[in-house]
């Protein structure tokens, strides 16, 4: 539809994005793809569903909210990367990197398989009543998060030594996460954003726009695809999974599904109503400047109190009032009533406006530029240094500042649980020899 003002947004999103990835690779910027990935996991739930309302005779749904809602996404865009390439680097002036490396905790090289060994275990915990127990289920549900660390230096290891190869293998392999998640949970999106960071980490170390450009249009047409053919089955899908049926039963649902794959057509209608069903966050955010305009109900704070409540364990706080997931915080801020049972996240773009409005989103997107940044710039530092539990202190937390469709709340509760765990983990570990202990596993050979 004939839509200027949405073009010119969409335009100054995909130009802020663009001049992110080129200052950081010119500047040679250290980081292992956390600020990147943020920026495209906000891209997938905003980007995504602006653009298709550009396309010829399709209109959904209000076009005008979802450019009300998109418009204040774009703020938390620029003031996002103001604060990665302005006033993260003047920071770490004063605070370099190197500082936060300690040479004397180098692990054993075994450590990545390790890492998904322990993650592969708290996943299957996570899926018993073992997590319902008090900060069980943070701890647990953000172990997982192991298994992709655990990935990523197995590509850094494999890229240093030059086998492309071996990267490629574990690549393949990490396929497995979002068919996992579906055969588990009835649910893609973990897996995906865990695949998307890890691309995104591997086209970092190419340091070439042209090739992270040709790369991301690639896989963005494939994602588009998987998620419309995904979404075409999904309830399907998920009536075998919540049905507990057997797994072989959910593998043949989720194999009939694939083998019936859809490639991606701006044409087909039906293709661009389950993008904009799920993919759009926009309408949402616009609903709710429309009904905070008029009601004046606007949260003050108090969301971004909780997030900060958020960060006592329920083991020493038992009967804290905080639950994460967005409750009934989007029928509050937008006035739209839901099918009883239906999930549906606030997102951190109508978060930060339903506290403070604009100036709430800019400020709250300018402080995640800046505290994403570091913690990518701090993770590669202690990379590169080979530092590895230096790199899981900051790494593992970092991932949990990527979930961008969910409430502050959860980023948080699992920024706190990652922490403990990346400190387990590496109090476990620190009694490993870097000579005597031999791999535990190596699933993907150099011969693949």
């Amino acid at each position: 539809m004939d839509n200027p003002e949405l073009l010119r947004l969409i335009v100054a999103w995909i130009a802020v994005i663009g001049f992110v990835i080129l200052a950081r690779t010119r500047r040679n910027a250290v980081g292992v793809g956390l600020t990147i990935a943020y920026l495209l996991n906000l891209s997938l739930i905003h980007l995504t569903g602006a653009a298709i309302y550009l396309l010829p005779g399709f209109q959904d749904k209000d076009a005008r909210l979802t450019t009300a809602g998109f418009l204040q996404s774009t703020y938390g865009v620029i003031a996002f990367a103001f604060g990665s390439l302005v006033i993260a680097p003047w920071i770490l002036k004063r605070r370099s990197p190197s500082q936060l490396v300690d040479e004397a905790s180098i692990m054993n090289p075994a450590l990545p398989r390790v890492l998904m060994l322990f993650g592969l275990l708290l996943y299957a915990l996570s899926l018993t009543s073992f997590s319902t127990l008090p900060s069980m289920g943070a701890i647990v549900s953000t172990g997982q998060q192991l298994i992709l660390a655990g990935l990523v230096l197995s590509c850094w290891s494999a890229w240093r030594a030059g086998r492309f190869l071996t990267v490629t293998g574990w690549l393949v392999l990490s396929l497995l996460m979002p068919i996992t998640t579906v055969l588990t949970s009835g649910m893609l999106g973990y897996g995906v954003v865990a695949i998307l960071t890890l691309l995104t980490f591997v086209l970092g170390l190419v340091k070439s726009p042209v090739r992270i450009l040709v790369g991301g249009c690639v896989l963005t047409y494939l994602g588009l695809s998987f998620f419309v053919s995904y979404m075409r089955d999904r309830a399907e899908i998920r009536d075998s999974v919540w049905g507990n049926q057997s797994y072989e039963d959910r593998a043949d649902r989720a194999s009939e599904s694939l083998s019936n794959f859809e490639w991606f057509d701006p044409d087909n209608r039906l293709q661009l109503q389950r993008i904009d069903d799920r993919l759009n966050q926009n309408s949402l955010v616009g609903a709710a400047v429309n009904r905070l305009s008029e009601t004046n109900d606007y949260a003050r704070g108090d969301t971004l109190w909780q997030a900060v409540l958020a960060l006592i364990p329920r083991a020493i706080w038992a009967d804290k009032p905080i639950e994460a997931g967005s409750g009934d915080l989007v029928t509050r801020f937008t006035g739209i009533q839901f099918v009883e049972g239906t999930s549906v996240g606030i997102g951190q773009v109508m978060e930060f406006y339903a506290n403070f409005g604009t100036l709430g989103v800019f400020s709250g997107f300018l402080v995640l530029g800046i505290i994403v940044t570091l913690f990518d710039t701090f993770a590669a530092a202690c990379l590169n240094a080979s530092n590895y539990s230096g790199f899981l202190l900051w790494y593992l937390p970092g991932l949990s500042l990527l979930q961008v469709g969910g409430q502050l709340v959860e980023i948080t509760a699992s920024a706190a649980g990652s922490l403990i765990v990346a400190l387990l983990v590496n109090k476990y570990l620190s009694g490993m020899h870097a000579d005597s202990t031999p791999l535990l596993f190596d699933p993907v050979s150099e011969s693949l």
